[in-house]
């Protein structure tokens, strides 16, 4: 089991020189790390290293499809409502729907965030820089069509772009922002979230 990075209260946004931190909207989902084997087959593991495929069938028939065999990735399956605001009430329809969660991904498709990668065809890239990691993750984005299950998360290392975000992406529901050291590998800390009306949160 590959155990993700969980999050952490700080009082305050971490300050460092232009570049420092990379910024991400931090979506109400499920996290969730996913792998294609050699034979691609997928795994999808949830951060208390629950099997997920049978929950999320077309998540699971996607990455199968666009992901290249020998690769591990890590992001936040999410459920975007017909209003176009993050439904995570359909998720927890999913979790405790059984044998009968298949049956809702036609009516209720869901989709898989990625903000990380820590191995593609069968190369460990974990210790690398986030920043390192990123132009992995989208070089493999190239080929994935848009309005696919997968999608590449927001990012950017401009502070001004990233609170434009937080002020105005959580009308659909996106509860913050998710600020990582640009430097930083999974294993190391880093910083979440940080939301309207309550403290700022770090961790991965």
């Amino acid at each position: 089991m590959i155990e993700p990075m969980r999050a952490k209260a700080v009082d305050r946004l971490p300050e460092g020189p232009a570049g420092s931190y990379l910024y991400e909207p931090k979506r109400d989902g499920f996290r969730c790390i996913a792998m294609v084997t050699e034979d691609r087959g997928v795994h999808l593991q949830s951060r208390r290293g629950a099997h997920l495929n049978d929950l999320f069938p077309e998540v699971a028939w996607a990455l199968h499809e666009y992901l290249p065999p020998a690769t591990v990735v890590e992001g936040e399956i999410v459920r975007w409502a017909p209003d176009g605001r993050l439904d995570f009430t359909a998720l927890q329809r999913r979790n405790v729907a059984g044998r009968r969660a298949e049956d809702l991904s036609p009516t209720e498709p869901c989709h898989y965030i990625l903000f990380d990668i820590l191995g593609t065809r069968g190369r460990d890239v974990a210790g690398l820089p986030l920043t390192e990691r990123r132009r992995i993750l989208e070089k493999l984005f190239v080929a994935v069509p848009p309005a696919s299950v997968p999608a590449l998360s927001m990012q950017t290392a401009e502070p001004i772009e990233a609170w434009t975000w937080f002020w105005s992406l959580h009308v659909a529901g996106v509860e913050g922002l998710v600020i990582k050291p640009a430097c930083s590998p999974p294993a190391n800390p880093s910083w979440p979230r940080h939301r309207p009306g309550s403290r700022c949160s770090g961790g991965a």
